[in-house]
């Protein structure tokens, strides 16, 4: 293979955060981009998952409540020329049923699955533009941001993480900072399998309101994936990688969807 090839893929001396990296989705990023030359931050509230990952891959950990605006900023500002963000950092509990969804539900959808990518955008633009650094940033979505699934909130935010994207993506084009959007389909993560073998609690009430979400539609759609499996959380990192080095150099506000083809039936 052409040395350039495998040097597109690199990210030697790149220097990199990623929200909500303590296990799942975000911990596959972590370590993929690691295993590409990264220097990585893992911002997580969830400290004690997210030294378990770093202590691993040799990353540096530290708290962030991505709905917090100024521990956002804090944590952007202390790390030296940050050239790679990933928002990937989010919630989908109390899924269901806008009968069932208190207020307080939906704005913690909304808080940590879109306002907390404004939070930790806004001051790591902010420090690419001040240092004159081409920096990325990638915004994990999901699919129910184009197909409704979970419940409003979820739904509403991740289609609004879209169009953050691709907002913010024309926003910084001049100062040569990209932005996209990674979209995954169904994933096994851990939260889900605690779920299923009851060690926390569920994502939508015991005893539900009837809803068109969560039901046998949604379960058809879930079982009928063309490709005939669920995604590997590093299959979605490695879309992450790609939207992150300049592999992708002429790629700004996009939404790359790794379904395996949900999406398409």
């Amino acid at each position: 293979m052409d040395r350039r090839i495998g040097q597109l893929l690199s990210l030697d001396g790149r220097i990199a955060l990623v929200t909500g990296a303590a296990t799942g989705i975000g911990e596959a990023i972590a370590r993929t981009l690691v295993s590409a030359g990264a220097s990585v931050t893992i911002g997580d509230i969830d400290t004690e998952g997210a030294v378990r990952v770093g202590d691993d891959i040799g990353a540096t950990v530290v708290e962030l409540d991505v709905t917090d605006a100024q521990q956002a900023t804090e944590v952007v500002d202390a790390i030296d020329g940050l050239d790679l963000l990933v928002n990937n950092a989010g919630t989908y509990h109390e899924a269901g049923s806008i009968l069932d969804q208190p207020v307080d539900s939906w704005r913690r959808s909304i808080d940590v699955n879109l306002a907390g990518l404004f939070n930790c955008s806004k001051p790591a633009a902010s420090s690419m533009v001040a240092g004159g650094r081409n920096g990325t940033i990638v915004n994990i979505a999901s699919v129910d941001g184009l197909l409704p699934c979970l419940g409003t909130g979820y739904d509403s935010a991740k289609a609004g993480a879209i169009q953050f994207s691709r907002s913010l993506a024309v926003d910084l084009a001049p100062h040569g900072i990209r932005v996209n959007a990674v979209s995954p389909g169904h994933v096994p993560v851990p939260t889900l399998a605690k779920m299923q073998a009851g060690e926390i609690e569920p994502l939508w009430p015991r005893d539900p309101s009837v809803s068109g979400l969560m039901g046998p539609l949604m379960r058809q759609r879930s079982s009928n994936i063309p490709l005939g499996r669920s995604a590997e959380v590093d299959e979605i990192a490695n879309a992450v990688l790609f939207l992150s080095s300049e592999a992708s150099s002429y790629v700004t506000g996009q939404n790359l969807t790794v379904d395996g083809g949900w999406t398409l039936v």
